[in-house]
């Protein structure tokens, strides 16, 4: 987790307001670099507890509002790039409770779902409906490891509009990297879970595409430098 948190700091997360990592392990020698982590000593850094690690860090982050003063939180695996400035262009203020991300849609008629790995943006306002359900109302779509399921499931549950922020023809967040758009070289769950037709080359992706999942830090570090700083050389 260190390197690639130190790769996102230097890069897109720079963008944002503010921004958190969530760890289970003691990166104490990452202190000199003064990333800003919000540590859960007692779960663990796996998939198994990931749906607890992320509803822990939202209940202490909500409950904080002094030091948290925010309208939209976004969250994202490590290894997702995110473009801030297109994705401050899709989200407005609002009362009403609201989420943004990639929608699946499974075949089987379950509830369209958030994807985690694209990331999804929640207002505060569907947070505040959401916390107090997480253990009565809503454990009965707890899922370990797949948050992003749970949380749908609470919030369509709790009447919170789930947007899929499709732009035209195409998403704008992607569960998969760049290039493995461009090529349509496209894993059939994500075929058979698409609410959209895929297209290959450059028509692959919108030209406001907000994030994108399966991200090295080689590729974040690139797309930082062509997109805001090869002008500045």
């Amino acid at each position: 987790m260190s390197t690639r948190a130190l790769t996102i700091h230097q890069t897109w997360a720079r963008h944002c307001d503010k921004h958190i990592f969530l760890t289970a392990t003691n990166l104490t020698k990452w202190n000199n670099i003064s990333l800003p982590i919000l540590n859960l000593y007692d779960l663990s850094d796996n998939y198994i507890e990931l749906s607890i690690k992320v509803f822990d860090a939202i209940n202490l982050i909500i409950q904080q509002p002094q030091r948290y003063d925010f309208d939209w939180l976004f969250i994202a695996d490590d290894d997702t790039y995110v473009i801030m400035e297109n994705l401050r262009q899709l989200l407005y203020h609002t009362k009403k409770p609201l989420g943004f991300g990639h929608l699946f849609a499974p075949k089987n008629s379950a509830p369209n779902h958030l994807s985690g790995g694209a990331g999804y943006v929640i207002n505060t306002v569907a947070l505040q409906r959401m916390l107090p359900n997480l253990q009565t109302s809503c454990a009965q779509w707890y899922v370990p490891g797949m948050e992003d399921v749970y949380v749908s499931r609470c919030l369509q549950y709790l009447n919170v509009s789930l947007n899929g922020g499709i732009d035209g023809y195409h998403h704008r967040f992607y569960p998969l990297e760049f290039l493995t758009m461009y090529k349509m070289d496209i894993p059939k769950l994500f075929s058979d879970y698409n609410t959209l037709k895929s297209y290959s080359g450059f028509n692959c992706c919108s030209s406001q595409s907000i994030s994108f999942h399966y991200m090295t830090r080689e590729w974040m570090n690139f797309i930082e430098w062509a997109r805001y700083l090869h002008d500045n050389e």
